[in-house]
């Protein structure tokens, strides 16, 4: 291969490489400056790679079942904050914080979870709050 050959194919593959991780993780379809809370059912609870999810029903005032699939960071993160495998489980009904798509599709990006027990569960905690839980490993 040339050098002219080589340049090229090296661009070429950054360029790629760059668009496939800002697609992945672009956050842009998502209500950033806004949290929509909402207590629901969990149905599914994925702790997988790259992201896991929790998947949870809605019931609204006249009895409509909304059914939610939101994004959560990967379980290392997640150990490191307090969660573990099990920390949620189908059939419990918890308080989910989310940032909610914005053209209301019925998925989003975990915040929070508040368990029954009122323990609060963070997926991507507050700034001030991220380096307390990363260096005690629970949430609070």
């Amino acid at each position: 291969m040339t050098t002219r050959g080589l340049l090229f194919a090296t661009v070429a593959a950054i360029v790629i490489a760059g668009s496939i991780a800002s697609a992945h993780h672009g956050a842009a379809g998502y209500d950033n400056k806004n949290i929509t809370i909402l207590k629901g059912t969990v149905t599914e609870w994925i702790w997988r790679n790259p992201h896991s999810e929790v998947r949870f029903d809605v019931t609204d005032a006249k009895g409509d079942v909304r059914h939610w699939s939101v994004e959560a960071p990967p379980p290392t993160m997640l150990t490191e904050r307090g969660w573990t495998k099990a920390s949620l489980k189908p059939g419990e009904t918890l308080t989910f914080h989310i940032n909610a798509a914005m053209n209301g599709s019925p998925v989003g990006i975990l915040r929070k979870v508040v368990l029954a027990n009122g323990k609060d569960l963070w997926a991507y905690p507050p700034a001030d709050l991220l380096l307390e839980l990363t260096t005690s490993g629970k949430a609070q």
